[in-house]
C-alpha cells in the first residue's frame, strides 16, 4: 500500500462527491503499512520523548518497532484496543493564566495519527477557504494576509473589525454532536466507535483519574481536526448567508445601513470584518 496515494484517492473521492459517506476505512487503520507511516510521523515530533501515564517514551517503542506495530495492528483488528487516559499538565499562557495540555501515551498517539491520516484528506475537501487554523499549509500569517489584502484598497467598504473567541472551546465540545458531525462523512461505525473511546478516555491529573464527558484533549493529535469538523457548519453558514452576495445586494445592504462581511476563522477564534 502506498499511503500517500491512498490519501490522494480519499481526497479525490470526497471532492468529487460532497455527499459521499465513506465505508471500510477501519481496514486502513489496521494495516501495518499505515501504522508504520503514523509511527514515523510521531517519531519525528519534537515531544516524542514526553511520556503519557504509562511512562513509556518513543525510545521504548522503537526498541521493538516491528513487534509493537504488529501488536497495535492485531489489537485494532480484534477491537480490543483501548485508549488510556491522557496525562494532564498545565502550561503558561501569555495572559498569565495556564492552559491544560493532555499528553496521550505513545500507543494512543500512533493510533490517533493513523486516524488523522484517514480523516484529514476527506474533510480537507470540505473545509472552507475561510478556515485557517490547524490545517495543512495554512497558518496565522495566511489569515492575517487575507484580512490585510481585503481591507486595503477598498475605500470605506469595511469599517469595523469584530474579533470573537469561543471560551474553553476544546474543553466544551459536545461529544455526541461531534460524532454526529463526523457521521456526515464517515459511515464506518468502527472508526466512529474508536473516536468515541478516545473522547471518553478520561484524564489523569496528580494521580486522580477524571471522566471526560465533553471536549477534546488539547495535545491530542486528532483534537485540532475534530475541532474544525465541529465548527465547519459555522463556516458554511457564514458563506451561504453573508459571503457570496452579489455586488448590488452588498450595495443595497450598505444603503440600508446594514453591514457587509469578510470572515476569517483561525481555530476557535473568529475575526469578522464588517
Amino acid at each position: 500500500m502506498d499511503v500517500g496515494e491512498m490519501q490522494k484517492k480519499l481526497s479525490q473521492w470526497a471532492a468529487e462527491d460532497p455527499t459521499k459517506k465513506f465505508v471500510d476505512l477501519y481496514s486502513l487503520l489496521c494495516n501495518e503499512v499505515w501504522l508504520r507511516a503514523a509511527h514515523r510521523s510521531v517519531n519525528s515530533n519534537q515531544g516524542r520523548e514526553t511520556a503519557g501515564i504509562d511512562k513509556r517514551t518513543i525510545s521504548s517503542f522503537n526498541g521493538n518497532v516491528d513487534g509493537n506495530i504488529l501488536r497495535l495492528s492485531e489489537a485494532l483488528k480484534a477491537k480490543t484496543f483501548e485508549p488510556m487516559p491522557v496525562r494532564r499538565v498545565y502550561i503558561p499562557k501569555t495572559n498569565g493564566k495556564k492552559r491544560p495540555l493532555g499528553i496521550p501515551t505513545i500507543d494512543d498517539r500512533i493510533v490517533q495519527e493513523a486516524l488523522r491520516m484517514i480523516l484529514e484528506p476527506i474533510w480537507e475537501a470540505d473545509f472552507s477557504i475561510h478556515s485557517y487554523g490547524f490545517r495543512p499549509n495554512r497558518s496565522t500569517y495566511d489569515a492575517i494576509a487575507y484580512i490585510g489584502n481585503h481591507l486595503t484598497g477598498n475605500g470605506k467598504i469595511y469599517q469595523w473589525i469584530i474579533e470573537g473567541d469561543i471560551a474553553s472551546y476544546f474543553d466544551t465540545i459536545p461529544h455526541r454532536r461531534l460524532i454526529k458531525a463526523v457521521k456526515r462523512r464517515v459511515a464506518d461505525r468502527n472508526i466512529r466507535d474508536l473516536l468515541w473511546k478516545f473522547l471518553r478516555a478520561g484524564v489523569m491529573e496528580q494521580g486522580n483519574q477524571k471522566e471526560t464527558l465533553a471536549g477534546t484533549p488539547q495535545g491530542g493529535i486528532c483534537s485540532p481536526l475534530l475541532a474544525n469538523i465541529y465548527l465547519h457548519p459555522l463556516d458554511k453558514y457564514m458563506e451561504s448567508k453573508y459571503l457570496n452576495l452579489h455586488r448590488h445586494i452588498r450595495e443595497k445592504r450598505r444603503k440600508e445601513g446594514k453591514g457587509n462581511y469578510l470572515y476569517v476563522r483561525y481555530a476557535d477564534g473568529t475575526p469578522v470584518q464588517a
